[in-house]
C-alpha cells in the first residue's frame, strides 16, 4: 500500500467518523432548540389564558397560583435556554457539519483525478475546521463564565 492511500484512506475514515458523529449533535441540538421554544411560547400563551379567564371570586386565588406557577416554569425554561443557548450550538455544529462535507467532496474529487499526490492541504483544512469549533466553544464558554460574573457582582 503506498503512502498516498494510506494517506487517502486515513483523511476518508476521520472525515467520513467526524460527519457521522457530527450529524447526531446538530439532531440533538436542532431538537433540543426547538423543544425550549416551543414550551417558551406555550408557557407564555398559556399564562396570558389563564390571566384572561372570568372566573368567580372563589377561584381567583387558584388562577393567581396557576398563572404564578406557569410564569415561574417560564421563567426556569428562559433561563435554562439563556445559559445553554441550543440554537447557537446548533448552528456552530451545523456549520461545522457542512464544512466537513465540503472536505469530505474535495477529497472525493481528488481521488477520482488519480493524478493529485498530496492530501496535506486537505488535512490542514480539516484540522482547521475543528481549531474553529474548538475556537468558537471557547468564545461562547467565556462569555457564560464573563455574564455570570457580572451577574454575582
Amino acid at each position: 500500500m503506498s503512502e498516498e492511500t494510506s494517506q487517502l484512506d486515513f483523511l476518508q475514515n476521520e472525515i467520513s467518523n467526524s460527519i457521522d458523529k457530527l450529524k447526531e449533535k446538530v439532531k440533538s441540538s436542532k431538537r433540543k432548540t426547538s423543544f425550549v421554544n416551543a414550551l417558551s411560547i406555550t408557557l407564555g400563551a398559556i399564562i396570558t389564558l389563564t390571566l384572561g379567564l372570568d372566573v368567580s371570586d372563589e377561584n381567583i386565588q387558584f388562577q393567581k397560583n396557576l398563572a404564578l406557577l406557569f410564569g415561574a416554569l417560564l421563567t426556569i425554561t428562559s433561563s435554562w435556554n439563556a445559559l445553554f443557548d441550543y440554537k447557537k450550538l446548533w448552528v456552530r455544529q451545523k456549520s461545522t457539519l457542512l464544512a466537513l462535507y465540503q472536505i469530505q467532496n474535495e477529497l472525493g474529487y481528488r481521488k477520482s483525478k488519480n493524478g493529485e499526490s498530496q492530501f496535506d492541504d486537505i488535512f490542514e483544512k480539516y484540522q482547521d475546521i475543528w481549531e474553529k469549533d474548538g475556537s468558537e466553544w471557547r468564545n461562547i464558554f467565556q462569555s457564560v463564565k464573563i455574564a455570570n460574573n457580572d451577574v454575582s457582582k
